[in-house]
């Protein structure tokens, strides 16, 4: 075997690999989608440190966002994209000294926003199963269908949830191997301009 012939087998292993690292499905519906560009916002819904995480991944990816965990509606007077962590810390709300209903109306309002505004929402679920029980569920269920975008960690998704609401609202699905790899992911869908 000549050498070109193991380079272009390492491609196309290579490819494989990244397909399978961050499985892309368009969902069904084909709807124009909006597209994630900056300036960006990344805001917690739920409280948990995963949009923490997931502003510093977008950094080190080379992203740059603004991050506010408990962000408000009138905070998108100049944003293009709103990414949302889901996932429910009740530790992380009582250090932020709000309770889920509040949350779950800040979480309204921004969505409400975005919509009415025509911001592009990405809603990022990494906290794996933990993040899927409980009061989290709400929350998940709250944001999803309203999103964009679904980038969801595989361990997360493994009942097929965020596949279903993809399938019938349009919005595109990507499924992530590791919650370390959702900044490179989300700056792999950001388009300039």
């Amino acid at each position: 075997m000549t050498r070109w012939n193991c380079a272009g087998r390492l491609l196309a292993v290579l490819g494989l690999v990244l397909f399978a690292t961050a499985a892309f499905d368009s969902g069904a519906t084909g709807q124009t989608q909006r597209k994630l560009q900056p300036p960006i916002l990344v805001t917690s819904s739920g409280q948990a440190l995963d949009a923490f995480t997931v502003k510093t991944l977008m950094g080190r990816a080379g992203v740059n966002v603004t991050y506010d965990a408990k962000a408000t509606a009138s905070m998108l007077s100049d944003v293009k994209t709103v990414v949302i962590a889901v996932g429910v810390s009740n530790k992380g709300f009582g250090q932020a000294g709000i309770t889920a209903e509040t949350e779950m109306a800040r979480t309204k309002e921004i969505l409400q926003a975005a919509k009415d505004k025509g911001i592009a929402v990405a809603c990022v679920h990494i906290g794996g199963p933990e993040r899927r029980k409980g009061l989290s569920v709400q929350f998940v269920e709250l944001v999803a269908p309203a999103a964009d975008y679904l980038i969801v960690s595989k361990d997360g998704n493994a009942d097929d949830y965020f596949g279903e609401v993809s399938k019938k609202t349009g919005a595109p699905l990507v499924v992530i191997e590791r919650a370390l790899d959702v900044g490179k992911t989300v700056a792999s869908l950001i388009t300039e301009g």
